[in-house]
């Protein structure tokens, strides 16, 4: 069973049975969670919409690991001043597999910046796209939206065969009347369970606007709509 909170944004706390997962925090309390269980705290890249060093002191180390995409620059001075132990900071290149206590980590190359995750952990494989979307702009260059589209194609393409039970995919209102590409194509190539819309800007009609669309039928049962922060979701 996993449980499920939307934070904001693109913000999730994942609890399992055996840990929990907080994906692209950047303020706000983090809601209550078993801290007998070890944290696993994922950065997906440095945009302040997705990571805060203020995570470091909110947390600390105790029982608490962080997987950073290496575009995150910790100076020595700096992760002195936060209290940041070596042996529970990592940082993760696209196109690696981190195996870290019982978890099997691995990273694709963002569209954007960093990285997306894919976590396996206990029996249940997750997807968090970070800023890995096909993103598509009004008044930039035709080249530069079908090099987009086909660097989103071709990294995701690589989690063909895989399943996830939670995908969090980018559902972003300001690319207008693209706002469904990305999030489209995944749910058609792909194989997830349930998708959570995020980096909507908090517009919690958008993913209504997909569901009433008729390319979404094949798997607007799956989309997982969010309302309001603190939202929580159980998944079996």
């Amino acid at each position: 069973m996993m449980k499920i909170t939307f934070l904001y944004h693109s913000a999730f706390l994942v609890e399992l049975e055996h840990c929990s997962l907080l994906f692209d925090w950047y303020g706000g309390t983090v809601p209550d969670y078993d801290r007998t269980k070890p944290l696993y705290v994922f950065s997906s890249h440095h945009h302040g919409d997705h990571y805060s060093p203020e995570i470091f002191s909110l947390l600390g180390m105790d029982n608490v690991w962080y997987v950073l995409a290496t575009c995150i620059r910790l100076s020595a001075r700096r992760k002195q001043a936060l209290g940041i132990l070596e042996d529970h900071v990592f940082r993760v290149a696209a196109g690696r597999t981190l195996l870290l206590h019982d978890l099997k980590i691995t990273t694709f190359r963002s569209t954007d910046a960093g990285v997306a995750f894919l976590v396996e952990a206990g029996g249940k494989a997750l997807f968090h796209a970070g800023d890995l979307q096909w993103w598509h702009w009004e008044g930039e260059p035709g080249s530069w939206n079908a090099d987009m589209e086909r660097d989103f194609k071709k990294e995701c393409a690589k989690l063909k065969g895989q399943a996830v039970d939670a995908a969090f995919l980018v559902l972003d209102p300001r690319q207008e009347e693209a706002f469904w590409w990305g999030f489209d194509w995944w749910m058609r190539t792909l194989d997830a369970k349930a998708a959570f819309p995020m980096h909507s800007w908090e517009d919690f009609q958008i993913s209504r606007r997909l569901k009433a669309l008729p390319v979404s039928a094949p798997y607007r049962d799956r989309i997982v709509e969010l309302f309001y922060p603190g939202q929580v979701t159980v998944l079996e």
